[in-house]
């Protein structure tokens, strides 16, 4: 449905909008409805206290002036001071419409009228409310009505010897220093509220920007989490699955010729299956935690449990120098780099991998290291897998550093760096913090020969 406007009635419409927009220009800001009532007890007692004995103190002084000029003085004070209903809403309307009622009455009179005194009224409420521009225009209109009022009386002669020339002096000179002053005054309460207006909009900024960082601090945190999560589950099935298929393997291919490697494997494979499903318990617990506090981790493996990791992988376990300045989550830290190195091994490197571990321990420092050769079939071209990340995520996280690659005897190699923690310092708490995750490509993964590094001895 189309609705037709006649033209007149669009330009009316366009008009009132403009009328609207404009007067929403000119309103102060704060301003209630409440303070209409205070505007017009302002103007009513402008004129009873002001205006009406103004003109009968003038009545007694002044005999030449007609009844009529009377009459019009009258009318022209009572609209002068009924513009300050305009005082707290509408300054500039306040302003400009008193100054139309002064120059009226210079006009129409030759005498001055009590109603000058509310020119610094309007001045001063124009610049404590209007921007600066504004203000210094009708600080100018004072200053020019100032001056010209004193200029047209003296001109008309109203007033006869040097006395009341003086006293009409002194009136413009009074009303342009009264506005200047008003001009000041209501300029430094402007400032002050704007300074106090940008410390408020400072204060909200700040507010604003603390929120964000507290947003951003929680999404880190929950991505760490997500990520240790992740990286948590990944230990925990992939090398279960990946012993509990190589053991199935195995006592699928001894069933029938070896029943008691069978037994044995499928042993094994209970065995794993309910670690994984304690670890798995443990991680939901710690997710179900409702404490602000770090999850407790004792119950995590540790150095104790590397044995019998070890042993389930048919590798070799090496041992050199006494464990000293760990904490739980280096030893946890540990084990599931060999876990994860273990893991790669059953997968890729086939039945003659031959897994060999050794952790040696150093002043400052512990290094782990796992080699394996690779007789299996799958292809490992790209050695970034999820497994080496997660490894290299957790070292790194303790400030040590992860190699890993291919060796030239065709092996596959992985060695960690982990500092240790003096054990006179370690005594209460743990210093260590974790940094944020960074892109995969740039985690400390990096390629080595096995000629360069120290030979894994052999028993």
């Amino acid at each position: 449905m189309v609705f037709i406007v006649p033209y007149s009635r669009k330009c009316y419409i366009f008009r009132k909008l403009g009328s609207v927009k404009l007067l929403t220009s000119l309103r102060a800001e704060g301003a209630t409805r409440n303070e209409w009532l205070l505007s017009f007890a302002l103007a009513a007692t402008g004129l009873v206290l002001f205006q009406v004995p103004f003109l009968a103190v003038l009545h007694l002084l002044i005999d030449s002036v007609t009844t009529g000029i009377w009459v019009v003085a009258l009318i022209l004070g009572f609209l002068a001071f009924l513009t300050m209903i305009f005082w707290r809403h509408y300054p500039e309307i306040f302003f400009y419409s008193l100054l139309v009622m002064i120059l009226l009455q210079f006009v129409f009179l030759a005498f001055p009228m009590i109603s000058l005194i509310i020119i610094p009224v309007a001045v001063f409420d124009v610049s404590r409310r209007k921007p600066s521009r504004r203000a210094q225009l009708c600080l100018t209109s004072a200053i020019i009505l100032a001056i010209l009022g004193p200029v047209l009386w003296l001109l008309a002669g109203t007033f006869a010897g040097s006395a009341f020339q003086t006293i009409i002096i002194l009136i413009g000179l009074s009303v342009a220093g009264s506005a200047i002053t008003a001009y000041a005054l209501g300029r430094r309460g402007y400032d002050v509220e704007a300074a106090r207006a940008q410390q408020v909009l400072a204060e909200i900024d700040a507010a604003e920007h603390q929120i964000a960082e507290e947003a951003a601090r929680q999404l880190g945190i929950e991505t760490q989490i997500r990520t240790d999560i992740a990286r948590e589950l990944h230990d925990i099935v992939a090398h279960s699955i990946a012993v509990m298929v190589v053991q199935a393997e195995g006592g699928l291919a001894a069933v029938k010729q070896s029943p008691d490697k069978a037994h044995e494997a499928l042993a094994t494979i209970s065995e794993t299956g309910r670690e994984a499903l304690q670890e798995m318990r443990r991680i939901v617990r710690t997710l179900r935690s409702e404490s602000d506090e770090p999850p407790e981790i004792s119950s995590a493996p540790g150095l104790a449990d590397i044995e019998a990791l070890v042993e389930k992988a048919q590798a070799e376990l090496i041992v050199m120098g006494t464990p000293h300045g760990t904490t739980p989550t280096i030893e946890m830290t540990i084990y599931r780099v060999i876990q994860e190195a273990l893991t790669n091994s059953l997968k890729h490197g086939g039945p003659g991998a031959d897994p060999r571990v050794q952790v040696q321990w150093l002043p400052g420092h512990v290094r782990v290291t796992i080699m394996n050769n690779l007789t299996g079939d799958t292809p490992i071209d790209d050695y970034r897998g999820t497994g080496l990340i997660g490894m290299a995520e957790r070292v790194e996280a303790l400030e040590g550093s992860l190699r890993a690659g291919l060796t030239k005897a065709g092996g596959f190699k992985v060695c960690a760096q982990i500092p240790l923690i003096q054990e006179q310092q370690d005594r209460g708490k743990e210093t260590l913090t974790r940094p944020a995750p960074r892109r995969p490509e740039s985690l400390p993964i990096k390629e080595m020969e096995m000629e360069t590094e120290e030979p894994i001895p052999s028993e």
